[in-house]
């Protein structure tokens, strides 16, 4: 799995300014996987457009030297996209990824952590987050990787905002996913297809691109992450 690469305006807004909302939620009793039920797509989907396309090439127009539209797609995708495409929350245990892996998981625990993001350029970003532990026997599951999930809730409720939420995923401890200073830019995130607007906030993010491409950090750093 891929879990070094860069970006700055995204994470303000999926991460760090809407927190707040998944605090809230956090305080919650959370028992199981009812929260994310439903067919949860891969942000590389939500860019598999033309619209899409057109997002990375405004971005690394406005980037630092050397970068290409490949490399700024290869960077978002790399830090956002988990390494499958759907993830199908049935109910309240079970789970299908890819429609190829299925395995039921409880409800372990949550662990809180102090994340520090630097994204290399003129931001640094320091909050806390709370991930919700789920874990399964199933030896299908276990085999492709997937022994642990971790979730934060829903977020990114506002106006033209993408709903969305994030994920860790492994056969490592939880501990080690949540914390391990190696994973602090790994934030896999996946949305729900049928409850979002796909046209309407990619065009969003296109006239955002430019904020987006001077923000992110010289090349050298992003690829040494």
């Amino acid at each position: 799995m891929s879990k070094r690469l860069v970006s700055s305006i995204f994470l303000i807004a999926c991460i760090f300014s809407s927190f707040a909302f998944a605090a809230d939620k956090e305080k919650e009793k959370i028992t199981d996987l009812t929260p994310w039920k439903g067919n949860n797509a891969s942000m590389a989907k939500f860019y598999d457009s033309e619209d899409g396309e057109r997002y990375f090439e405004k971005v690394a127009e406005h980037a630092p030297k050397g970068y290409t539209k490949k490399i700024v797609k290869d960077h978002i995708l790399g830090r956002y996209a988990p390494e499958f495409t759907f993830l199908n929350i049935v109910d309240e245990n079970t789970v299908i990824i890819d429609d190829q892996f299925t395995g039921d998981y409880v409800h372990v625990g949550s662990v809180t952590t102090h994340a520090h993001i630097d994204n290399g350029s003129k931001n640094v970003f320091k909050f806390d987050v709370t991930w919700q532990i789920f874990k399964t026997d199933s030896e299908e599951m276990i085999k492709a990787g997937y022994k642990y999930l971790l979730f934060i809730p829903f977020h990114g409720q506002g106006k033209d905002s993408l709903r969305h939420f994030h994920l860790r995923y492994g056969n490592e401890n939880f501990d080690f996913l949540a914390t391990d200073p190696s994973l602090e830019l790994w934030w896999p995130t996946l949305y729900q297809p049928a409850e979002t607007d796909e046209a309407k906030i990619i065009a969003k993010k296109n006239k955002d691109a430019k904020s987006r491409g001077e923000n992110l950090p010289p090349l050298k750093e992003a690829i040494n992450e």
